[in-house]
C-alpha cells in the first residue's frame, strides 16, 4: 500500500527553491563552478568563497579541540586514574548504530591503552533505552569502579545517583537534549548541555565518544592523527545512521570515514561489506545509512545488540563471519516484521480524518517496539505528519512508543508539553521515544494534536516535492555531475540535490528489474539524448508513448557500465505535459 502511495509522487506539487541570483553569480565566478552549484551552496547557507571551499574540501584539521567539550578534562583524568590503577571500567552503550559504534570506539581505544575494560549494551525489549539500575547492580557484582555511558545517560539522574550510592563513578558521554537538571556524574560530556560553549553542538553520540577517546590518546602521549585515521570509519558509520546534520564536524567525519572504511583493518567491518555486497564498491553515505546501518540496527531491534558490538570488536575472521551471518538472519526477520506492522499501521491511518489530525498516533498490541520507529518514519514521510507509533502491552497497561516528525515540528518539544501524561520520553527534534500508561493514551493523542495545531501551518501537512533548481537541458552535463560529487556526502542537512527539467521528449523506453522499474531515453530540441532510470515507475510504461513530452524531477549522477562513465538521471517524479 505504501509503495503505491510513493508512486503517486507525480501528483504532489513541485516546488522549486528560490535563491539569491546576485550572490550565486558572484560565488560561481569566484569558485569557477557551474552557476547551479553556486545556487545549491547559497541555499545551504554558504555565503563566501572561503565557506564554500571549507564545505567542498572538509579537512581533519577542521575538527575542534576535544577539550572544548564540557567536563572533558574531568572525564579524562578519572579514566586515566582508572587505567593506571587497573580499576575495572565498563563501557555502557546503546542498542542502535550510534550507541554500538560509540562503545566500539571507546572499548578499542581503552584496550589499546591497556585498560581493564568490559562492555555492556541494554536489551531493547527487556530494559529499554539507556542505563538502568540493573546495569549498576551487574557492575557492583563484577567489581566495576567506573562506568562510561555512550549515547545515553544525560537524563538518567536517578540511575546515576544509585550508582553513586553503590560506590561506582559514572562518566556520561551523550548528545541528546538534557532535562531540567544534569545527572550528578564525575563528568557529563555533551555538546548540547545548556552551559556548553562547544562550537558544534550537532555531534552524534559516536562523535562525542571519538572526542573523549582522542583526548585519552593525547593524555597518554600517542599520535592523535593516527588515532583519528583508525577510528573515523566507526565514527562515520554511527554519524550517518543517527541522521544528524552532515555539516560542520559531522561532514568532516563522514567524508573521511567513507574513504577509510574500504581500507579498514577492522575484521568486522570488512565482513559486513562482504555480506552486504559492498566489498570493492565505492561507498556513499547512502551505503552507510541504508545498507550497513539497518543491518546493525536489526540486531538490536530483534534481539541482543551485543552481537553487533562483538562484530565490531572481534579480530577473528571466523567469529566475524558467524556474527555477520547472524546479523543477516536478524535483518531478514526485521524486514518481514516491518512490512507486517506497516500494513496494519496504514489501515489505522486510512480510518482517520486527516483534515483534523496534525499528529498521527497509532497503536496495537504485538508491534515490535524495536521496529515501530522505522515504520513511523515511513508513514511520517508519506503523509507529511508527525507520527507516533505505540506498542501496547495490554497485560501491564503500558505502551512503548517511537515518534518521527517533520522539520517544522520538534517532536521532543511537543512531548515535553505532554510530560504529565507520559512515564518518560527523550530524543531529538525529529525522532524520539516515549512510554505511557494506556489509560492515558486518548488524552495524550488529544493533547499532542492540540499542541501541534498551534505550531504546524496547514501548508506543511501537504506532501510535496521540493526541488533545488530548474535546469535547462543544456545544463545537464558531465561537468555538473562531477561538481555534484564534491558536494557529497549527502544526508540530513545536506540532501542530494533534486532538479526539474521540462518539455523532454521520450524517444525510447524499457521496463527493467522484473518490470517494476522504467528506463527512459529523453531528448530536448537540438540536444543529445539523456538516459533516465526511474525506480518503481514500471507502471508508467504504457502511458509514456514514444514522442510524449514530459516534465521530469530527478537527481544527476554518474553511471559506470562496461568501464564507460556517463551521466544518468534518476527520476523521482514524471509528468506528462498537457
Amino acid at each position: 500500500m505504501l509503495e503505491s502511495r510513493e508512486l503517486n509522487a507525480n501528483d504532489k506539487p513541485w516546488v522549486v527553491a528560490e535563491t539569491d541570483p546576485i550572490l550565486a553569480n558572484e560565488l560561481a565566478a569566484q569558485l569557477g563552478v557551474p552557476r547551479v552549484i553556486a545556487c545549491l551552496l547559497v541555499n545551504r547557507g554558504i555565503r563566501t568563497a572561503e565557506q564554500a571551499k571549507a564545505f567542498l574540501n572538509p579537512s581533519i584539521s577542521d575538527l575542534h579541540d576535544p577539550f572544548l567539550l564540557p567536563d572533558l578534562e574531568a572525564g579524562v583524568e578519572r579514566l586515566a586514574r582508572a587505567i593506571e590503577s587497573g580499576e575495572k571500567i565498563c563501557i555502557h552503550g546503546d542498542y542502535d548504530v550510534d550507541g554500538i559504534t560509540s562503545a566500539a570506539v571507546l572499548v578499542r581505544t581503552l584496550r589499546a591503552l591497556k585498560a581493564n575494560v568490559s562492555h555492556r549494551l541494554p536489551h531493547r525489549h527487556r530494559e529499554g533505552y539507556g542505563i538502568k539500575p540493573v546495569a549498576v547492580e551487574e557492575a557492583v557484582e563484577q567489581g566495576v569502579g567506573l562506568i562510561v555511558t555512550c549515547d545515553c545517560g544525560i537524563t538518567a539522574c536517578d540511575t546515576i545517583e544509585f550508582a553513586n550510592e553503590r560506590g561506582i563513578d559514572v562518566i556520561v558521554t551523550d548528545h541528546h537534549e538534557q532535562g531540567s537538571e544534569l545527572p550528578r556524574a564525575v563528568a557529563v560530556i555533551n555538546p548540547k548541555r545548556h552551559d556548553a560553549d562547544y562550537p558544534f553542538p550537532e555531534l552524534a553520540g559516536v562523535g562525542v565518544a571519538l572526542k573523549l577517546a582522542q583526548a585519552m590518546v593525547r593524555r597518554f602521549g600517542y599520535n592523535e592523527d593516527s588515532f583519528i585515521s583508525k577510528f573515523v570509519d566507526l565514527a562515520a558509520l554511527g554519524t550517518v545512521a543517527d541522521v544528524v546534520p552532515l555539516s560542520g564536524e559531522n561532514r568532516v567525519i563522514v567524508k573521511h570515514g567513507l574513504d577509510a572504511i574500504p581500507k579498514s583493518k577492522k575484521v568486522g567491518l570488512q565482513t559486513m561489506l562482504k555480506s552486504a555486497g559492498l566489498l570493492g564498491k565505492p561507498l556513499t553515505a547512502h551505503s552507510l545509512g541504508f545498507i550497513l546501518g539497518p543491518r546493525i540496527n536489526a540486531v538490536g531491534r530483534m534481539d541482543d545488540a551485543g552481537v553487533a558490538l562483538r562484530l565490531l570488536l572481534t579480530t577473528d575472521e571466523q567469529e566475524a563471519w558467524a556474527l555477520s551471518c547472524e546479523m543477516e538472519r536478524l535483518n531478514r526477520e526485521r524486514r518481514a516484521e516491518q512490512e507486517r506492522i506497516l500494513a496494519q499501521a496504514l489501515e489505522q491511518v486510512e480510518s482517520k480524518d486527516l483534515s483534523s489530525v496534525r499528529v498521527l498516533v497509532l497503536s496495537a498490541e504485538g508491534w515490535n517496539a524495536g521496529v515501530i520507529g522505522v515504520v513511523a518514519g515511513k508513514i511520517c514521510d508519506t503523509y507529511s505528519r508527525p507520527t507516533i507509533m505505540i506498542s501496547r502491552d495490554e497485560k501491564n497497561g503500558v505502551g512503548a512508543g517511537s515518534a518521527r516528525s517533520i522539520p517544522s515540528f520538534s517532536i521532543v518539544e511537543g512531548l515535553r508539553q505532554c510530560e504529565d501524561l507520559l512515564e518518560g520520553f527523550g530524543g531529538h527534534a525529529q525522532a524520539a521515544g516515549l512510554a505511557l500508561r494506556l489509560d492515558r493514551l486518548d488524552a495524550f493523542e488529544e493533547r499532542i494534536n492540540t499542541v501541534a495545531a498551534e505550531l504546524i501551518p496547514e501548508e506543511e501537512l501537504v506532501p510535496r516535492i521540493e526541488a533545488d533548481a530548474e535546469l535547462g537541458p543544456d545544463e545537464i552535463s558531465d561537468e555538473l555531475a562531477e561538481a555534484l560529487v564534491a558536494m557529497e556526502p549527502f544526508g540530513e542537512g545536506n540532501h542530494e540535490p533534486l532538479f526539474v527539467t521540462r518539455g523532454l521528449t521520450v524517444i525510447e523506453k524499457r521496463r527493467v528489474g522484473n518490470g517494476s522499474h522504467l528506463k527512459l531515453w529523453l531528448r530536448a530540441k537540438n540536444q543529445p539524448s539523456i538516459e533516465c532510470i526511474a525506480f518503481g515507475f514500471g507502471d508508467m510504461y504504457t502511458s509514456l508513448e514514444l514522442g510524449t513530452l514530459v516534465d521530469l524531477c530527478y537527481h544527476v549522477r554518474h553511471n559506470m557500465f562496461n568501464g564507460t562513465r556517463s551521466v544518468q538521471l534518476v527520476g523521482k517524479a514524471i509528468r506528462i505535459c498537457k
